[in-house]
């Protein structure tokens, strides 16, 4: 396990955008798993800045998304509104697609069609579709603050798990309750995700790097690193069980 350390979140995000555009270039298609929310977002930035500077398209750039907020009505589970203020769909499209292509032109964006996300009816295809692309070839991952949960995998969520719909804990709501501050109260945040598993991530990626930054997630790093290895109730250990894993954190103080 490599862990690397950095002096602040902005330098970290500005390696790790370069690392993913070099590998881009090398490659001419990259498969990129991208988690929604707070954690990644000055490395989204960065991809963009950094892809114009460099002048490296992201025509070929493949963005896999890890989850989204499901509803239960009448006993049938549906995806949240993509418009809503919590959607991953909006915040693929309207955040992460937008920052990517800074002054891009038509020939060097990210496309609509190239952001992938599962289907609520059959989440299991979604595993299938990834390994038809050819694999995740980086799985950027973020940690639950407080009960580190990676996408919506909670606490004893299985290892062999593949994408599923899942209940969310109270403790990864509450979380979620700082990624999406419109939300006013915990009754708000739907009950519900539809994930991939944390066999999605171990299986079908290729390498994966898990980003700690800012003074809150010095107890997610503790947790992650303390036992060295995976254990089930703290989901962003599974980063022991990746390809090529490694830890990028910055002091961990807040930014």
């Amino acid at each position: 396990m490599l862990i690397k350390k950095f002096s602040n979140s902005d330098d970290l995000a500005k390696i790790l955008a370069t690392e993913i555009l070099a590998k881009l270039k090398k490659n001419k298609k990259f498969n990129l798993g991208c988690p929604g929310g707070r954690s990644l977002i000055k490395t989204y930035y960065h991809l963009g800045q950094l892809s114009y500077r460099k002048k490296i398209s992201l025509h070929n750039l493949n963005i896999i998304m890890m989850d989204e907020y499901v509803l239960k009505k009448k006993g049938k589970f549906e995806l949240i509104n993509s418009k809503s203020h919590n959607s991953c769909v909006r915040f693929s499209k309207q955040v992460i697609k937008k920052l990517l292509n800074y002054k891009k032109n038509k020939n060097q964006k990210l496309k609509d069609k190239n952001i992938y996300f599962p289907e609520i009816h059959n989440p299991k295809n979604y595993d299938i579709m990834i390994k038809r692309l050819g694999g995740i070839d980086l799985f950027l991952l973020a940690s639950g603050s407080s009960d580190g949960h990676v996408a919506f995998n909670n606490s004893n969520t299985t290892k062999n798990s593949k994408t599923h719909i899942i209940k969310l804990s109270s403790s990864t709501r509450k979380d979620n309750m700082k990624t999406f501050p419109n939300f006013k109260s915990l009754n708000e945040v739907p009950k519900f995700g539809l994930t991939v598993g944390l066999k999605t991530i171990t299986e079908l990626s290729k390498s994966a790097v898990l980003v700690l930054t800012g003074k809150e997630k010095n107890h997610a790093f503790f947790q992650t690193i303390v036992n060295k290895r995976f254990y089930s109730k703290w989901p962003a250990s599974i980063i022991y069980n990746c390809k090529k894993p490694k830890i990028y954190r910055d002091k961990l103080e807040k930014n």
